[in-house]
């Protein structure tokens, strides 16, 4: 050893604190740079100089100590503090802070994965969640159907303005109160009345057979006045009334085939009438419901359903002739008109009605009439009710001439108290050929939290899950990650989701330009996480996430490192005079 020595150790001394310094700097010159992780040197004595290593004690000698001398220090390990730092909030709803573990995955332009903690992203022209330097941001897609699709990575896209939806009406769910007491169908006094509008027209013939029937062509039917329409022209109803309210108008063209078995389905289509109630002792010795040929076989008799609410009235001018193609029939000539039948009288039957609008699966608005009626009051107790669904529009257009608005009926049934049982039957089908929507829909009819006490007969919707067509106008992502937006009609949908890296060993993390991390030897391969997912942190939107530097702590590591780079030239210039000293000896 020599003065050599010393002057050696007191340079890697300066070395040292120089190195610490440019740390120290780094932090600070960092410290309000978004998600920095400051770091820390740590240093270690160099190699020593053993001129001897100890002797062992023994029942005499006491023993002695290595006698070492060291050659200075040199850099042990720079270490990357992970912790978080405080969010910062920002408004802007793009900026996204990690709470807890886990770093955001971008993509560079050569398609490599890279990782950050600075989750100030931005929009680019095409929607798509950038960094500040056009990484795309990563996370999981949503299939057609807006579910997420778990395990692939892609790019995170939010198409503002461009996605429009529409939600499919599955379930329409109703309240109300149903009046037990309105009209008894089931009492003997009942016989006497009908519990079905009926009307019937005026006596036709057919001209040709001279026997009314289902196949009789209508241009061969004669009204008393002669023939009342040709092939071409089109019978309209245009002042149908069903329980107080107008129905909507409708149309049936004449061929030279056209039947009178098909005039009267269209009819019964037109007016709503089902035919599918099933077998019931209530209409013991009571017309079945539909349009039919009478029971004298000389006119059109119609049958409605039960109840207030589906009362037919077909005034003189609600089924009307126009000209068409044809011109032999002059405009506005009267084919049929309908009255009850001498000394009819309908029964007064409890009914109650409410419309709804639902939503097929592209998000066309329909229209949906529910009538309420009372079939019966049970003898043990309790209530039972039909409803009937139908539709106040054709909607579907396959066939003009065969409009088909009933839609379904079934039972709801009541106990003593006047609480809801059960519901039968309670899922309408709706035909929607030729529409562009998915064919059929169903929906259900919830009739659960109807009761049936003694007040008025009331019944609203409750609520239904569909939705018209919507454009996407804004959205939000949540603690999860999930990028949730929202849709003018007021629909919520997923759009993708964010999603962390976490790493076994963060401190092993090769730091890169613009708060950029890659994979590193000791770190330990990516491992994709949810937030808030077997230990993955939480994702605040609309902050950022702040420099974890501790200013106060710099500036006193700033402090040190200067006294021991001083320290350390202070060595360097004793050891300069000791040896100028040495030479001066020589002289």
């Amino acid at each position: 050893m020599g003065l050599t020595s010393s002057l050696f150790a007191g340079l890697s001394g300066m070395k040292t604190n120089e190195f610490r310094m440019d740390i120290i700097g780094n932090n600070i010159a960092n410290v309000n740079t978004h998600s920095f992780k400051s770091s820390r040197a740590t240093f270690q004595s160099q190699f020593y100089s053993t001129f001897t290593f100890g002797s062992a004690p023994n029942g005499s000698f006491g023993g002695t100590n290595p006698v070492q001398v060291g050659t200075g220090s040199t850099i042990g390990a720079v270490t990357r503090n992970f912790s978080g730092g405080a969010p910062e909030t920002t408004g802007n709803k793009t900026d996204l802070a990690i709470q807890g573990q886990g770093l955001f995955i971008v993509e560079k332009p050569d398609g490599a994965n890279v990782y950050t903690r600075d989750g100030s992203f931005q929009f680019n022209g095409e929607n798509y969640l950038m960094t500040a330097d056009g990484y795309f941001l990563k996370g999981y897609g949503v299939d057609n159907n807006f579910n997420i699709l778990d395990g692939s990575l892609e790019r995170l896209r939010v198409p503002i303005g461009e996605v429009t939806t529409a939600a499919t009406t599955t379930e329409a769910v109703f309240n109300g109160d149903l009046n037990p007491d309105g009209f008894d169908a089931m009492t003997q006094d009942a016989k006497a009345l009908s519990v079905r509008p009926v009307l019937n027209s005026q006596t036709l013939t057919d001209t040709v057979t001279g026997t009314l029937a289902t196949d009789s062509l209508l241009v061969n039917l004669d009204n008393g006045n002669g023939a009342f329409v040709v092939s071409g022209n089109i019978i309209s109803l245009t002042e149908g009334i069903k329980g107080g309210q107008t129905l909507p108008e409708a149309s049936f063209t004449v061929s030279d085939t056209s039947t009178l078995g098909e005039f009267m389905d269209w009819l019964e289509g037109v007016l709503g009438i089902n035919t599918n109630i099933g077998d019931l002792p209530v209409f013991l010795n009571q017309p079945d419901p539909g349009v039919a040929i009478s029971a004298a076989g000389d006119s059109v008799e119609i049958v409605g359903n039960m109840g207030n609410q589906n009362d037919l009235t077909l005034s003189n001018k609600a089924l009307k002739v126009t000209v068409g193609s044809a011109g032999s029939i002059p405009g506005d000539s009267l084919p049929l008109t309908f009255a009850a039948p001498d000394g009819f009288e309908l029964a007064d039957v409890e009914s109650v009605r409410t419309s709804f609008r639902a939503y097929d699966s592209v998000g066309i608005p329909l229209d949906i009439d529910i009538t309420l009626v009372l079939e019966s009051k049970n003898s043990g107790g309790g209530l039972t009710w039909r409803f009937f669904a139908e539709s106040s529009q054709d909607w579907n257009t396959s066939d003009a001439n065969n409009p088909n608005r009933v839609l379904g009926t079934g039972t709801i049934s009541f106990d003593a108290n006047g609480n809801f049982l059960e519901a039968q039957n309670n899922v309408i089908t709706i035909d929607r050929q030729e529409t562009g929507a998915a064919t059929p829909q169903t929906i259900t009819l919830d009739f659960s939290r109807m009761d049936g006490f003694a007040m008025n007969s009331v019944m609203t919707l409750l609520s239904q899950d569909g939705f018209m067509a919507g454009t996407l106008t804004d959205f939000s992502i949540g603690s999860d990650g999930i990028i949730i937006g929202s849709f003018d009609n007021g629909l919520t949908r997923q759009l993708g989701q964010v999603v962390l890296a976490t790493f076994r060993n963060y401190e092993g993390l090769v730091a890169l330009s613009d708060n950029l991390y890659s994979a590193g030897p000791n770190s330990g391969d990516a491992i994709v996480k949810k937030p808030l997912d077997l230990g993955a942190g939480n994702i605040t939107a609309a902050a950022l996430e702040l420099s974890n530097v501790d200013l106060s702590r710099e500036f006193i590591n700033l402090i040190i490192s200067s006294t021991g780079f001083s320290a350390s030239s202070r060595v360097i210039q004793t050891s300069d005079r000791l040896l100028n000293e040495l030479m001066t000896m020589t002289r």
